[in-house]
Order: structure tokens, then C-alpha cells, then sequence
């Protein structure tokens, strides 16, 4: 093989961004130039942080993949999807941008602290910073007879406030945040961004990256939202193409339906622009509050079940191009302080399949 590897090999030609035919040869050619100057990044999953998970999608995102995640109001997906960058850069993975469009850099950065905040991770009430517990301490704090306290100050006062600081410290210049807007933040402008950090003195020159993006209906778009089909479509693709062209992960999240929201289980058939995420989609995971999609003999029999059930949210893996899918995993939820267990495991349970609510 390494004789095969020495022979010449043809090179491809650039059409306008697009590439020309190349033989195999060329192709494992390349692949084997890369790996001797040390770039494995492409056999490297960047892993989420949940073992389940990331044992059941071969060991977590790849570079070029697009992800997404999707699920009712409330369930958990901004909460989820911040704490799978936090793993990211806390392990020195990646490098991550989260772009919300739904709320401000100020919130996510305080929701950040309070998932730092937290200390042996029992649930408990006094075991983290609360959103509220974050406000009062400004609000006692600072202010103009309180001195020249600022925000940061005043967090540390508190000594679980003070350990988040110091372990966000230790990542902060690989995670940025990024607000979006409907109006101007096109798919364009994201991929442009994403190349301007990519590039020689940006924040993730010569690192991997993940792009993380709350939500996709919300990214703007030349297409009326009358045009609902074509817009979707044009930006879930515009997304996957950014992740192949830019050599990244995207990891976005997906709004439902109407109908999928008025359903018992969300499927992966509610999703608005089914077909066009079915196709572009490597990853589709979707949350559904435990309690909701059990099946009702588990809680008829047993009514301390009822109670268990409402503090787990079931994340299925709907579809995977790189290992199993129709995969039910529970998470424990530790939402006050913006967070979930980070041990998951499989739900033993049977669910119901997804029925329309009359």
C-alpha cells in the first residue's frame, strides 16, 4: 500500500468552489499526507458529555456533520444544547459559538454561571446559583450606595457563584456567544463568521469548531415566511453545507409543527420541513418530557412512578448516519440551575409510539 501511496496521482481542479473529479488514489493520497502532519481531526468525535449518547452516535459529533435537536416549549433544548458546548471547550475539544436567536448574551452567560455554580450535583435547592439567586445577589451587591461593585463582584460573593467564575475561567476564551438576529443573520452571515474565527489570528485558527444555532426557523432568509417549505428547506441546507464547506460540526435546533405539537410523543415526522431534515440531517435527536410518552400501565400501577417520571426528559435518537437510532435515553432534570444530570442512561419503559391529543 505504501508503494501504491508513492505513485503519482491526479490532482483535482477548482471550478469555482467546487471540486473537480479525483481518483481514489488521489483522494486516500491525501487523506494519508493529513494524517502524517499530524491532522486526525476528521477520526476524532467531539463528544457531548453524556456517555450514553455519545456511546450510541460513535463517540460523539463529527466534523461536517449537522445535528439537530428539537422538542416541545420548555423541555430543555437551549439548557441541553449550552451544556453540551460547555463540555466541549471544558475538555478542550473545540472551539464553540452559540448563536441565539431567541435570547440576549447577557441571559446565556448568566445561565452559564448558574450550570457552573453547581457543586456535587444532588438537585438539591442550595447546590447551585438559581437565575434568581444570580439577580438578588446583584441587587444586594451593587448599586449606588453599595460602592464600585460590578457583576462579577458581586456572584463571587457567594461562594458557589465564586466557584463558577473560577471554572469558567479555565474555557472562556473557547466559547463565544453570538446573538442573531431574524432580520439580518442569514446563513451567509453565519458562515462568514465561522470562517472569520477559522481563520490565521481568529479564536479557532488551526482547532476543530462547533457552531451551535437556537433555532433554525429564526435564521433570516430572503424567502417569505408565507413560503414556509422553501425557507426551512434553504436553511437547513445552507447549514449543512456550511458544516461540510467550513469542516465543522453544526449543532442546531429545529422548531415543530402545529400538529407535532399538539401530539402525545413528538416524532421525527413533526418537524417542520420533515422531508428536507430527514435528508440533511446526519443526527436528529428529539426531547420529550418523560411523564408525557410512558405508557399509562407504568403510572395506573404504581403512583410514586408518576412522580419519577416528571423529573426525567426522554432524548430519542431519531436518526444516525454513524451508529443506532430509535435509541430512548432519560436525562434527570436540573433545570433551576439550567442543567441535566449528565448521567444518562436507556429508558427501560415501554413508550407510547406519538398519538394526536383530541
Amino acid at each position: 500500500m505504501a508503494h501504491l501511496l508513492d505513485n503519482q496521482s491526479p490532482f483535482a481542479h477548482d471550478h469555482g468552489g467546487e471540486q473537480g473529479p479525483q481518483s481514489v488514489l488521489g483522494i486516500i493520497r491525501d487523506i494519508d499526507d493529513r494524517v502524517r502532519a499530524g491532522d486526525v481531526q476528521d477520526f476524532q468525535p467531539v463528544a457531548t458529555g453524556f456517555t450514553e449518547l455519545d456511546g450510541t452516535i460513535s463517540g460523539g459529533f463529527r466534523l461536517g456533520q449537522l445535528a439537530l435537536l428539537s422538542g416541545p416549549a420548555g423541555v430543555g433544548k437551549t439548557s441541553l444544547m449550552l451544556q453540551i458546548a460547555r463540555h466541549i471547550v471544558a475538555s478542550n475539544q473545540a472551539v464553540c459559538l452559540f448563536v441565539c436567536y431567541e435570547h440576549e448574551t447577557d441571559y446565556l452567560a448568566q445561565r452559564l454561571i448558574s450550570m457552573e455554580s453547581v457543586g456535587i450535583g444532588d438537585g438539591s435547592p442550595t447546590d447551585g446559583l438559581r437565575l434568581r439567586d444570580i439577580a438578588d445577589l446583584v441587587s444586594r451587591y451593587t448599586g449606588p450606595r453599595k460602592g464600585k461593585a460590578g457583576f462579577t463582584d458581586a456572584v463571587a460573593f457567594d461562594p458557589r457563584g465564586a466557584r463558577a467564575l473560577q471554572r469558567i475561567s479555565r474555557y472562556s476564551q473557547n466559547l463565544h456567544f453570538m446573538k442573531g438576529s431574524s432580520a439580518t443573520t442569514t446563513v451567509d452571515v453565519l458562515a462568514r463568521t465561522v470562517k472569520e474565527m477559522l481563520s490565521p489570528g481568529g479564536a479557532a485558527h488551526g482547532k476543530p469548531f462547533v457552531l451551535f444555532v437556537d433555532y433554525v426557523q429564526k435564521i433570516a432568509s430572503l424567502t417569505p415566511h408565507t413560503a414556509e417549505v422553501a425557507r426551512n428547506f434553504e436553511e437547513v441546507e445552507g447549514l449543512k453545507e456550511l458544516a461540510l464547506d467550513q469542516k465543522i460540526v453544526v449543532v442546531a435546533i429545529a422548531a415543530a409543527e402545529v400538529e407535532g405539537l399538539k401530539s402525545q410523543r413528538l416524532r421525527l415526522q413533526h418537524l417542520l420541513t420533515s422531508a428536507a431534515i430527514a435528508y440533511e440531517a446526519d443526527i436528529i435527536m428529539l426531547m420529550n418530557e418523560k411523564y408525557d410518552i410512558v405508557d399509562r400501565r407504568h403510572i395506573e400501577y404504581n403512583r410514586h412512578n408518576a412522580e419519577q417520571y416528571h423529573q426525567y426528559v426522554v432524548l430519542s435518537v431519531e436518526k444516525n448516519r454513524s451508529g443506532s437510532d430509535l435509541i430512548d435515553l432519560e436525562l434527570r432534570k436540573q433545570l433551576q440551575f439550567c442543567l441535566f444530570h449528565p448521567k444518562a442512561r436507556r429508558v427501560e419503559e415501554h413508550l407510547i409510539s406519538g398519538l394526536i391529543r383530541e
